[in-house]
């Protein structure tokens, strides 16, 4: 199964499970999230939700070119990342390994993130001829605008430390106090009572702008790239392990 599920102490912890493709995102994935997020918001006794990946490679390397090559409908990806968005109960991101691409916007859409040492943190969708806009379009309100296009426009990622520093993420910790200190994280949310949480994330989030009204802009761009010449090229290169040609059409 691409989404593995275990509840524990309130707290649902939902794992990305394609180590063989470093946790890449397909339909399948997307789909699971969002069967994974609808089970938690309808049983009042999950708290919280945690969300990580299989193995130690990967976070989530992103948006699976090998599927995009293919033609697969990919749109339950958008689907996820949508899900996860809009999610009204508190989501924690235990980051395991390299978080890149449509990983970023995941763990962007994660309330409070814990991630282990040396954590690779990028936006490498422009050297695949797309868009970061699950998440990557609101790096902005999130960090100093000349950081945000340094990380958009060159693709190139940062070390969990530097996304510390710049308060993307919470804590830095060893790979075995990974899953502990998150799920610690969620304990300590577990003693507010269910509404005010809920609530207070409802009201904090409403801040950023990114309800779906303010997307929808961004989705079209998106669906429009994705629907490139540029993007398919890209996938083939991404198979075939090299420099994509790009045609910017």
């Amino acid at each position: 199964m691409s989404i593995l599920t275990d509840l524990t102490d309130g707290a649902l912890v939902v794992t990305i499970n394609r180590p063989e493709a470093r946790n890449a995102l397909n339909g399948e994935v997307g789909q699971g999230i969002v069967d994974a997020l609808a089970r938690a918001s309808d049983d009042a006794d999950i708290r919280c939700v945690v969300l990580t990946g299989a193995g130690d490679r990967s976070f989530c390397a992103g948006l699976d070119l090998k599927a995009l090559a293919r033609g697969e409908n990919l749109k339950p990806v958008m689907d996820g990342l949508n899900a996860l968005r809009d999610f009204p109960k508190p989501l924690l991101g235990a980051v395991n390994g390299a978080c890149l691409g449509g990983g970023f916007e995941v763990m962007m859409s994660c309330d409070l993130v814990v991630a282990v040492e040396n954590t690779p943190f990028g936006l490498p969708e422009v050297r695949r001829g797309l868009l970061a806009g699950g998440g990557g379009t609101r790096l902005p309100q999130r960090l100093p605008i000349a950081v945000a296009l340094e990380l958009g426009l060159t693709g190139e990622p940062i070390p969990a430390a530097e996304a510390l520093r710049w308060g993307l993420i919470n804590r830095v910790v060893p790979r075995e106090e990974l899953l502990p200190a998150a799920l610690e994280l969620a304990a300590r949310i577990r003693a507010g009572g269910p509404l005010a949480v809920s609530a207070t994330k409802r009201l904090m989030r409403a801040e950023l702008g990114d309800d779906e009204a303010a997307m929808k802009p961004v989705f079209e761009a998106m669906g429009t790239l994705m629907g490139s010449e540029d993007a398919q090229e890209a996938g083939r290169a991404f198979a075939e392990k090299r420099t994509p040609v790009w045609k910017g059409r």
